[in-house]
C-alpha cells in the first residue's frame, strides 16, 4: 500500500448512540500513555442488534457495503476468507478486556471512530433545523445520532479496517449512559441542592431550542421517506428494525438456512429481488469452510472500551 494511493469507502450508520464523546470537540494527544504528535478526535458509539451476527444486521447495511468495497480493492488478501481480518466491531454481549460486560452495551454492537481533524458536529432541533456544536451542550453519552464514517485499511496494520470518522449528527435524546467512576448530570444536581444551591440557567449561545423541545422526544429517528437505501445494494429497512424491501443480492447476507445466522455464506438471508447476479469479488468464502463464519468466530480488532485503533 505504500506505493498505491489509499482506497477510502465512506458509510453512513444512523440510529447509533454516542456512549464516549469526551473527544468529539477537544483532541486527545495521548495514546497508551504516551505523548502523541498528532491530535486525535474520536468518539464511541452503540448500535442496537437487529441479528445474530453484524454482517447480517441491517443497521450495518452501509458499512458492509463499505467492507465489500474494500475486499474487492485493497484488502482483497481477505475477500475469501474475511474472518481471518480484523475489523473495527465488536460484541457488546461479549466481555471485554476486563473479562466484563457493560450493561449498557448488552444487546449492541459496538465501535469507535476517529480522525485527524475535526468532525462536523450537529444537534437535530425541534422542527428538523440543524445547528452546529462547537462544544458539547444540549448533549449527554447515550443520545442517539446518525454518523458519517470512512473505512479503510489501517496504516499501521494491513490486516485491519478502521473507521474514520467525518460526522455527526445527534437526532434526539437517550437514556444517560453513565460509566463507573463517573456522575451524571441529574446527580450532580442533586448535589448541588443537598449544598442548599439552587441553579438558576442560563440561555446556550446560538439558536437552541428550550429544554424538552430542543430534539424530537418521539423516540425512533425516522429519516424522510420512511425510511433509507445505502448505497451498494444494502436493503432497505426502518428504523424500527424490520426489514423492509428485499436486499439485493450483491449484499452481504448469509444463506437463509444457516444456523444461528452464520454470516458471510453464498445464498442470501432476504429474499432476491430479481436483480442481476452479484459481481465476483464478494463476501462469500468457499464452501470448503462451512458457507461462512458463525457468530462467536469472529475476533474485534481491540477490546471493545479501549481507545479507537489509528
Amino acid at each position: 500500500m505504500a506505493n498505491a494511493q489509499r482506497q477510502y469507502e465512506s458509510a453512513t450508520v444512523f440510529n447509533a448512540r454516542c456512549i464516549d464523546m469526551r473527544y468529539l470537540w477537544t483532541p486527545s494527544t495521548e495514546y497508551k500513555g504516551q505523548q502523541q504528535q498528532k491530535p486525535n478526535y474520536f468518539g464511541g458509539f452503540i448500535l442496537p442488534k437487529q441479528a445474530a451476527h453484524w454482517s447480517q444486521d441491517p443497521g450495518m447495511s452501509g458499512v458492509m457495503a463499505a467492507f465489500g468495497k474494500l475486499l474487492q480493492g485493497q484488502f482483497s488478501a481477505y475477500a475469501s476468507n474475511p474472518m481471518a481480518a480484523g475489523w473495527p466491531i465488536a460484541d457488546g454481549d461479549a466481555p471485554g478486556p476486563d473479562g466484563k460486560v457493560s450493561e449498557f452495551a448488552k444487546g449492541h454492537w459496538l465501535f469507535y471512530a476517529s480522525s485527524g481533524n475535526p468532525p462536523g458536529v450537529e444537534l437535530v432541533q425541534a422542527g428538523g433545523a440543524l445547528a452546529k456544536l462547537s462544544q458539547r451542550v444540549h448533549v449527554k453519552p447515550g443520545d442517539f445520532c446518525t454518523l458519517g464514517v470512512t473505512a479503510a485499511v489501517n496504516k499501521n496494520d494491513g490486516r485491519r479496517v478502521k473507521f474514520y470518522l467525518n460526522a455527526v449528527v445527534f437526532t434526539h435524546p437517550g437514556e444517560e449512559i453513565v460509566f463507573a467512576n463517573s456522575v451524571s448530570g441529574a446527580e450532580l444536581m442533586k448535589m448541588a441542592e443537598a449544598q442548599g444551591l439552587r441553579p438558576v440557567g442560563f440561555n446556550p449561545a446560538g439558536n437552541f431550542a428550550p429544554q424538552g423541545g430542543g430534539f424530537n422526544p418521539a423516540g425512533n429517528f425516522a429519516p424522510q421517506g420512511g425510511g433509507f437505501a445505502p448505497q451498494g445494494g444494502a436493503p432497505v429497512f426502518t428504523p424500527g428494525g424490520a426489514p423492509g424491501a428485499p436486499m439485493n443480492p450483491n449484499g452481504f447476507a448469509g444463506p437463509a438456512t444457516a444456523p444461528n445466522g452464520a454470516g458471510f455464506g453464498g445464498g442470501a438471508a432476504f429474499p432476491s429481488n430479481g436483480a442481476p447476479p452479484a459481481q465476483p469479488g464478494g463476501w462469500s468464502p468457499p464452501q470448503s469452510q462451512g458457507g461462512g463464519f458463525a457468530p462467536g468466530a469472529f475476533t474485534p480488532p481491540q477490546g471493545p472500551f479501549g481507545n479507537p485503533q489509528r
